[in-house]
């Protein structure tokens, strides 16, 4: 499934703090506990917010990699909001569906 994930990093935490949460979770390899974990795509801003992209099996993955940055830094985020998502080539014919039970 994948996993949509918005962020807004917290403008008090210092670039260099970050990278060493990096660094945290890496030498905690946090990654060797997801079932699947591949990053479809990571982003971001010069405005401290970005997006990222999962594709993962367990909603367990995706809540580990939430608590592993909280738990690395702190306060690291302002604004956090993941949930399931879909390419919209798969998810258009299941919405035409919809629309027509409610014509």
């Amino acid at each position: 499934m994948l996993i949509a994930t918005y962020f807004e990093l917290n403008p008090e935490k210092s670039p260099s703090e970050i990278l060493d949460a990096f660094q945290k979770i890496q030498d905690a390899k946090i990654g060797e506990m997801h079932k699947k974990w591949e990053v479809k795509g990571w982003y971001i801003t010069p405005d401290y917010w970005g997006v990222s992209i999962v594709d993962t099996d367990t909603v367990e993955d995706a809540l580990r990699n939430a608590n592993a940055w909280r738990l690395a830094l702190p306060g690291i985020f302002t604004v956090f909001k993941t949930c399931m998502a879909a390419e919209v080539e798969q998810y258009a014919p299941t919405l035409v569906q919809l629309i027509r039970k409610f014509k």
